[in-house]
């Protein structure tokens, strides 16, 4: 009886021990894009961490499926933008942390930058607060996917 206790204590510290490694491997594989959205109005307080290789893995496999019908209604040659946001997007990895987009309109706010090499999106209007941070480096290889898609 002893005996097999102690297989099934190995077993299961083997299968924690598992665990363990599979998400130090996909943290380090392409880190965590976390994603808070606060809505005082609603009462709602959601805060999502996805691990950049689910997003990797939906691009690779085509399980992500793009708005065609919203990127028609927008009614902009993508095309002409493609080589100046492949140009930022490789070089956004490499250049310091800076401040790339705020702008104030009253209460509203929206600011965008890289600090630590991690691209930040915060937006705050009236009762409403959201942050979205992903790792730069995810930002290049998975902008380059989407690119073969548009």
């Amino acid at each position: 009886m002893k005996k097999i206790l102690t297989f099934v204590a190995a077993g299961f510290a083997v299968l924690i021990l598992s665990w363990v490694v599979l998400i130090g491997a996909v943290y380090a594989w392409g880190g965590v894009m976390t994603v808070q959205v606060q809505d005082r109005d609603e009462g709602v307080n959601l805060y999502l961490p996805l691990p950049i290789a689910v997003v990797d893995a939906a691009l690779i496999t085509g399980g992500l499926m793009l708005p065609d019908e919203r990127l028609l209604e927008l009614d902009v040659d993508l095309g002409q933008w493609e080589p100046m946001l492949r140009s930022l997007v490789e070089a956004l990895d490499d250049c310091p942390d800076v401040t790339l987009v705020e702008v104030q309109d009253g209460s509203e706010h929206v600011k965008v930058y890289k600090e630590h090499g991690v691209l930040k999106v915060e937006v705050d209007q009236d009762d409403v607060r959201i942050r979205v941070a992903v790792p730069t480096r995810a930002v290049e290889r998975n902008a380059k996917r989407l690119a073969r898609w548009i």
